[in-house]
């Protein structure tokens, strides 16, 4: 009985010691990831994350006063948000004419992301339906689109041309086209400089298909926790499903969102399907 009862002692010691290098190695993870997430920080980023911050504390005062000393310094990063703030109403008046400019400032000087907002904009009521521009600002940010009107992404750089090109086009199709780009733009944006991979430390690719004429969005992935300083397999495993699940749900918010904020259009081609892959790392 001695030895039986010294034996179980030492397990649940054993056990008590794994618990705690357990937690250990968790938030030695959270700190390598949080410091690799810093290091990678420009200031236009770093402005970028004091207006979200003050955000989400519901802190208008402090947001715009963010914003305006990181527009003053003229940071693309900065443009953009702006540009997204304008558009949704954010702590300011929601002025799509003001967004399209801030977004424009924001795709000449190289944020992949300020297309794709452009792009989806437009193809709303607020950025004044102007399906024509949705999908110019789309071929643009180079978004995947069906076949039927990928033919004119060759031309996104011949305004005039590209027009001429959607004149001839039948009756309901740039409808079709604009409304396949903006909802591929838009899922196209959550994976524009990679902040989501950064964040929640994923690796992997994510797979989206878009069916439009079932105004259906598929998403899949292969994401598991990027390596770090825990070697505690455990550990990592668990982590990565709680990050992977994380992930899953905003990519289907976000998803859900875009079908319910982007009508379908009465006659979209029942074979149109378009996929993108995203690749995702964190940055080193």
């Amino acid at each position: 009985m001695v030895a039986l009862c010294s034996f179980f002692g030492a397990s649940a010691q054993d056990s008590d010691r794994q618990f705690q290098a357990g937690r250990q190695a968790d938030f030695d993870q959270w700190r390598w990831s949080q410091t690799q997430r810093a290091r990678a920080l420009t200031e236009g980023a770093r402005v970028v994350q004091s207006v979200t911050e003050a955000m989400a504390k519901r802190d208008c005062t402090a947001a715009a006063a963010a914003l305006n000393a990181g527009l003053a310094k003229q940071h693309p990063e900065v443009w953009l948000l702006a540009g997204a703030m304008f558009e949704e109403g954010l702590c300011l008046k929601a002025n799509w004419d003001r967004a399209v400019n801030f977004y424009q400032r924001a795709d000449t000087a190289g944020q992949p992301a300020a297309a794709l907002r452009l792009a989806a904009g437009y193809a709303t009521s607020a950025g004044g339906k102007d399906l024509a521009a949705a999908l110019w600002w789309a071929a643009r940010g180079k978004t995947p689109l069906p076949s039927a009107c990928a033919a004119v992404a060759a031309l996104a750089n011949e305004p005039d041309r590209f027009v001429a090109a959607l004149k001839a086009w039948p009756a309901g199709q740039l409808d079709a086209c604009a409304y396949a780009a903006a909802v591929m733009a838009t899922l196209q944006g959550e994976f524009a400089g990679n902040d989501l991979a950064s964040a929640l430390g994923l690796e992997g690719r994510v797979r989206i298909v878009f069916v439009p004429a079932e105004a259906r969005i598929e998403i899949d992935d292969d994401l598991a926790a990027a390596g770090g300083v825990s070697s505690d397999a455990a550990v990592r495993e668990a982590r990565s499903h709680t990050m992977r699940t994380a992930l899953q749900q905003q990519l289907r918010a976000v998803a859900d969102r875009t079908l319910t904020r982007l009508a379908k259009p009465a006659a979209v081609p029942a074979g149109w399907r378009v996929e993108s892959e995203h690749l995702l790392a964190v940055a080193r």
